[in-house]
């Protein structure tokens, strides 16, 4: 089995709060590989984060029936604990911060048959850091999984930061995994 880069997107002083990357998946791979790093957030704000979308083949991005779960460690507690539920709006949460309080969003991503018209599933691991309360830099760790729940065709995916803050930097590769 091997990688093949399908896509590359890279942001740098972005003033947009999406970030839509479409028509990387096709029939030719089943299984997607999402590698993102460097993000930032334009505004800093306590638990700054920005969401995982997919985008139908038409290039709207889905807000609806994704279910998740991911467990959440962060810096300042030994404790871990659960994000997520069922019929969210989002695949997962993705946590970053300002470039100021070194607020790096660095993770992977697997997508299983995005391009089917089957359910969705998804794998998801991020590490970086962030602030919280808003000045105390703490890392992050994110992992777990998810399902889109509707046979749905998609073709790409977007990055939407909350509450209309811009996403500063975000680098993203996309590779099919050779079987």
């Amino acid at each position: 089995m091997s990688l093949t880069l399908i896509s590359t997107t890279d942001i740098t002083s972005g003033t947009s709060n999406k970030v839509t990357i479409d028509n990387v998946f096709s029939a030719d791979y089943k299984v997607y590989c999402i590698q993102f790093h460097n993000t930032n957030a334009g505004t800093q704000r306590e638990n700054n984060s920005m969401d995982f979308r997919l985008v139908d083949s038409t290039g709207t991005e889905i807000a609806a029936n994704y279910d998740a779960r991911h467990y959440m460690f962060r810096g300042y507690t030994n404790t871990p604990f659960t994000l997520g539920g069922n019929n969210r709006d989002e695949f997962a949460l993705i946590y970053h911060d300002t470039a100021a309080n070194d607020g790096l969003g660095n993770g992977t991503i697997w997508l299983f048959d995005p391009f089917g018209s089957n359910y969705t599933y998804q794998n998801f691991q991020e590490s970086g850091s962030m602030a919280y309360p808003s000045t105390t830099k703490i890392g992050v760790h994110i992992r777990g999984g998810a399902v889109h729940k509707s046979n749905t065709s998609c073709t790409g995916i977007s990055f939407t930061n909350r509450d209309n803050y811009s996403i500063t930097n975000l680098s993203c590769n996309i590779y099919g995994l050779e079987q």
